[in-house]
């Protein structure tokens, strides 16, 4: 074919239910609905959008772009220190080599400040954008503000959380709601929340107020969650009779995400976090080094301010004010927040003003608990964590100020114990190799993510070999990995011969387990159990000697 002919080719449109036709042709009678996605948003992500779907929603590309009046970011990377003296010498340094913004995080035990670091920080607020966090009005720092003449506040380019300052703009966070387990209806739902409260004390509160998110891992959704905030915020100006001026969006890297175990994996879960707020217009961005949770070094620091530097050099973002605009499921996903945070809003505002925010905690809580559900049967990933674990991870028991729920706290706790309780664990193997080596992997899988780290014993043919191995090795705990038929055959005379302290779990569900357990089993290791409990029983035989119940 010419290149003549190549360029006048076309190719006829699909639409949207013939491509439904063959998608269900591929599942081969599987339901087409296996193919839509829910979340815990209550949204179900279809396979794919068309502009028919944008279509039948409304298309807010253009009030996003208008809200905006900027297609740059501030890079507000936060300065990790221990003294006020180490703190300014850091942020100095930190500004020299991309920072833009001078970010303090206090802690429940302030730092002392003397007259003459004040004054240091007094000349470097006047000149850079900030942005102050306390967790007491006691700190220290809230002092700088009485050394900086009332004519010099309002040239102050600044953000605080915790304390109220007239001269600068206050930070709503919604990540009391987020780290509770919230998705990001209810995280818009809050948002809104606070600005009602703000709108009742003053009406001109629009230009001293800023936004505040965490940005977690589930990428396009966070995109749709930043955009839908500058929907909600025009309907709330609207409807509150308020000044409509853009209000900025800080966002920073969730920490429900990350985890001690694998920890370098979290370095990928804040690029992921991060161009998501890029993309969906974040005004500041913070990003949490990977190893944070255990104390960060200036490597990681270094690492974790070079993410937005790369993205900002490397991807063109930063030329265009809302990147994801036309996208077809983008678009139809902020449409979907829109109305639901609007809906629950709404609701909220009905109950009482003292139960408010208590109603949207127990709504974040109960997600938090489906979560962790989720993750326990890996029906959801936490890479590192509950999925490809590295058994050589130890959890480090290294004190920092990070103090947050997050997703991988169950798992790092069992990886703490079975250090503390150890188990020598096997997979031993009966049949042929090729037969029982994907059910071998998975439960090395399973255990890995459950703190043992088991060996993998030879493929066997007979019980009498099989014990002969696991003795000569000392196992404490052997799971039995084979097809079913050679199982129900092997099973009974492995446990016949066993020792009656080692303890013995299956691959696998069986009809059989009952009569197998009043041999001896311990019980069964399948696809779907939930972890978290299976791993917690195998603590409560090691150390209790029973084996009354099962996960």
């Amino acid at each position: 074919m010419v290149i003549n002919q190549m360029k006048n080719t076309t190719f006829p449109k699909a639409t949207y239910e013939e491509w439904k036709v063959e998608a269900v042709q591929s599942l081969k009678g599987k339901p087409y609905e296996q193919l839509v996605t829910p979340t815990f948003e209550g949204i179900d992500l279809q396979p794919l959008y068309t502009a028919e779907h944008l279509q039948k929603t409304l298309n807010y590309s253009e009030m996003v772009s208008q809200a905006k009046q900027d297609a740059k970011w501030i890079i507000a990377q936060p300065t990790s220190a221990n003294s006020a003296k180490e703190f300014l010498h850091k942020t100095k340094d930190q500004l020299t080599r991309g920072n833009e913004m001078i970010v303090y995080t206090g802690t429940s035990t302030s730092w002392a400040w003397s007259n003459e670091e004040l004054l240091e920080l007094v000349e470097l607020l006047k000149t850079h954008p900030f942005y102050i966090s306390v967790k007491t009005t006691n700190d220290q720092v809230i002092g700088v503000f009485d050394l900086i003449s009332k004519q010099d506040h309002e040239k102050l380019i600044g953000f605080v959380n915790g304390v109220s300052l007239p001269f600068l703009k206050t930070v709503i966070s919604t990540n009391f709601i987020h780290h509770s387990g919230g998705t990001a209806v209810h995280e818009l739902t809050y948002a809104l929340l606070s600005l009602s409260k703000l709108a009742e004390k003053q009406s001109d509160f629009s230009n001293k107020a800023a936004v505040q998110f965490a940005i977690d891992t589930n990428f396009f959704m966070e995109i749709g969650k930043l955009r839908a905030f500058r929907v909600l915020w025009k309907a709330f100006a609207t409807a509150y009779d308020v000044e409509q001026t853009s209000i900025p969006i800080v966002a920073e890297t969730s920490l429900r995400s990350y985890s001690k175990l694998d920890p370098t994996v979290n370095l990928l879960r804040a690029g992921n976090a991060t161009f998501s707020a890029v993309l969906g217009g974040a005004d500041m961005i913070s990003v949490h080094p990977h190893d944070i949770l255990t104390g960060s070094s200036p490597s990681s620091e270094r690492m974790a301010r070079n993410v937005q530097l790369v993205i900002r050099e490397e991807t063109m973002v930063n030329k265009m004010i809302d990147p994801s605009a036309g996208s077809y499921y983008v678009e139809s996903l902020t449409a979907d927040l829109v109305r639901q945070s609007w809906t629950l809003f709404l609701q909220v505002l009905e109950k009482k003003s003292e139960d408010q925010e208590d109603y949207l905690l127990a709504l974040a809580r109960e997600v938090q608990s489906s979560r962790t559900q989720v993750l326990a049967k890996r029906k959801a990933s936490l890479i590192g964590t509950n999925i490809y674990a590295n058994p050589v991870d130890v959890v480090s028991f290294t004190d920092s100020d990070v103090e947050t729920e997050r997703l991988a706290i169950p798992f790092e706790q069992l990886r703490m114990q079975f250090t503390e309780h150890p188990l020598k664990a096997a997979v031993v193997s009966f049949g042929v190799l090729k037969d029982v080596k994907p059910r071998a992997d998975f439960v090395q899988g399973f255990l890995q993510a459950g703190g043992l780290d088991p060996e993998i014993s030879p493929v066997f043919t007979t019980s009498v070999d099989a014990w002969r191995w696991v003795k000569s090795n000392h196992v404490d705990y052997v799971v039995i990995a084979a097809k079913d038929e050679v199982v129900k055959e092997i099973l009974p005379l492995f446990i016949e011969q066993s020792d009656k302290q080692i303890i013995i779990d299956v691959a696998g569900k069986f009809p059989e387990e009952q009569q197998w357990r009043e041999l001896g089993l311990n019980g069964t290791i399948f696809a779907g159990q939930d972890l978290i409990e299976k791993m917690h029983q195998l603590l409560h035989v090691k150390n209790e000697g029973i084996r009354g119940y099962e996960a």
